[in-house]
């Protein structure tokens, strides 16, 4: 444990020092929470009558203020692309953790050092995930404040957190988080270019932006029973995942490579 918290704190030191990164990192979170929170401002001081009862039809609502209508209607659509967050911010870093090193010749170093591989893998997906499931909890804290203030202000109730997003968000996300770096942890070690890495680990958000599809057009409820549902296959696909890369992540065919 003690070399895996020298690791983290290398990777750390390593974050630190590039901005644009970080920069990158900070744009989704933003773009996530202010986007739907502008729009739902926007829609509870325009909404008309008939919008009102098209959303209580299509989402199974149960009525209430226009203000709580809408909100409530944005919180369960919002929920499956706010999942994307902890699924993309760490491929933005982990796909450096290996391709990235490569191209600067820092990896080999820290390969010639005795750490064992199980230490490097773990304190590079740490320092990937860590701060992806920090920046995910805050954005979400900001997303219900401001929705809970636009709705209280109007309605006198309060819509969020209720059940289904306590449970993604603390549950789901550390899951989703550990999936995304895991899966770009091993492509990077497999692909020689952190970039073209990025862009094969980020297709994984794809099903989540599909589901977001779904729900949108009323085919596809997502509830509580779904998200335990895909809480449970996280799990599994994640230890396979983490075993997966141990085994592949060779330390010698990496140096030679």
């Amino acid at each position: 444990m003690r070399l895996t918290g020298v690791i983290l704190a290398r990777e750390l030191a390593e974050l630190r020092r590039a901005p644009l990164l970080l920069l990158s990192m900070a744009s989704l979170p933003a773009t996530l929470v202010g986007v739907p929170l502008v729009t739902v401002w926007y829609l509870v001081e325009r909404v008309s009558p008939v919008a009102l009862v098209f959303l209580e039809e299509l989402y199974g609502l149960d009525g209430g203020a226009p203000a709580q209508v809408v909100a409530e209607a944005a919180a369960l659509n919002w929920l499956p692309i706010f999942l994307v967050m902890p699924v993309f911010l760490p491929i933005l870093v982990a796909a450096q953790a290996i391709g990235g090193e490569r191209e600067r010749h820092t990896l080999e170093p820290l390969l010639a050092t005795p750490a064992p591989m199980v230490a490097i893998v773990l304190g590079k997906s740490l320092a990937a995930v860590v701060p992806a499931v920090l920046i995910t909890w805050a954005s979400a804290a900001v997303f219900v404040g401001g929705l809970d203030l636009l709705v209280y202000a109007r309605a006198g109730v309060l819509p969020l957190p209720d059940v289904v997003w306590v449970f993604a968000v603390v549950v789901l996300a550390p899951l989703l988080a550990l999936f995304g770096n895991t899966l770009a942890v091993l492509i990077s070690a497999r692909v020689s270019d952190p970039r073209a890495a990025q862009n094969l680990a980020a297709m994984s958000v794809v099903p989540l932006v599909g589901l977001l599809v779904a729900q949108l057009t009323g085919k596809v409820l997502l509830g509580l029973p779904f998200y335990l549902g895909l809480a449970a296959a996280l799990v599994a696909v994640d230890l396979a995942l983490i075993g997966l890369t141990v085994w592949l992540v060779d330390r010698e065919q990496l140096l030679v490579r």
